[in-house]
């Protein structure tokens, strides 16, 4: 993927949009809290290694933390994995949405518009995030209580506090630090 792909589609965003590029409506209300994150997308040489960290594969659903462009459950699709955005934002789900069109992978990805503190988790076995350390902090036992074992949590630039990664990896880029935790047996009874 490059980037003028995915700032070119963002054209595609009101008018290209087709039926089955929709998730089922969100609540009536729609989340009830407002990001806690600024957008910024996470470069594509670290959406690479994360994928690649947690060797994402055809058997992988991916759930994507804040997932801003759809770039990470993009890439995942694209090596075969089932993916999910989560987001709170709705311009970026909509853009989210445009770019799987755009890269032709709508078939194995949703995008949906909802907190990530209350979507359920239980269905994957990666999850991807570019959140806040605090951010982090409040999900570890949401991760450590849904995600099974053997499951793969990979993050840009942030660390999960005293929650030991099993790899890190630097990358040549503005947010150059990428995590990953494996979901041990120690985590379940935490």
């Amino acid at each position: 993927m490059d980037r003028r792909r995915f700032i070119s589609v963002t054209a595609l965003a009101g008018a290209a949009l087709d039926v089955r590029a929709q998730p089922a409506e969100p609540p009536p209300c729609g989340p009830t809290r407002t990001a806690d994150v600024v957008y910024e997308p996470t470069p594509l040489a670290v959406v690479d290694t994360m994928l690649n960290m947690a060797a994402v594969n055809a058997n992988d659903v991916v759930y994507d933390l804040g997932c801003g462009d759809g770039r990470i459950v993009i890439g995942a699709a694209k090596r075969g994995a089932t993916g999910t955005g989560v987001e709170l934002n709705r311009d970026l789900i909509e853009w989210a949405r445009a770019n799987a069109i755009a890269e032709r992978v709508v078939e194995k990805v949703k995008f949906l518009n909802q907190d990530l503190f209350t979507v359920d988790l239980s269905s994957a076995s990666v999850v991807t995030l570019y959140l806040l350390p605090r951010l982090n902090l409040q999900l570890r036992p949401k991760l450590w209580k849904e995600l099974k074992v053997g499951s793969r949590v990979v993050g840009n630039a942030f660390d999960m506090g005293d929650w030991r990664p099993d790899q890190v990896v630097t990358v040549p880029t503005r947010y150059r630090t990428a995590y990953l935790w494996i979901i041990k047996p120690e985590h379940k009874s935490a």
